[in-house]
């Protein structure tokens, strides 16, 4: 578990790198276009990130699940 956080984690890194640049190109008063290779880069990320907090989410609910029903015997 604490493997997937830490790369959750460390996927954030490039992905905060990569969406703060091209929010300046959105704001800013010349728009330019964003890299094709950023998109699919940024896309990427979101996916292992939400695959990661998915498998989390399943470990710590599946951790839970065992002690609740322990509690009620």
């Amino acid at each position: 578990m604490e493997k997937l956080i830490i790369l959750r984690m460390f996927f954030c890194f490039p992905l905060v790198g990569l969406l703060l640049p091209d929010a300046g190109i959105l704001l800013s008063n010349f728009p330019g276009k964003i890299p094709v290779a950023h998109m699919v880069i940024e896309v990427t990320l979101l996916l292992c990130i939400s695959l990661c907090t998915a498998a989390i989410a399943y470990g710590k609910k599946r951790n839970q699940a065992p002690a609740n029903e322990a509690s009620f015997s």
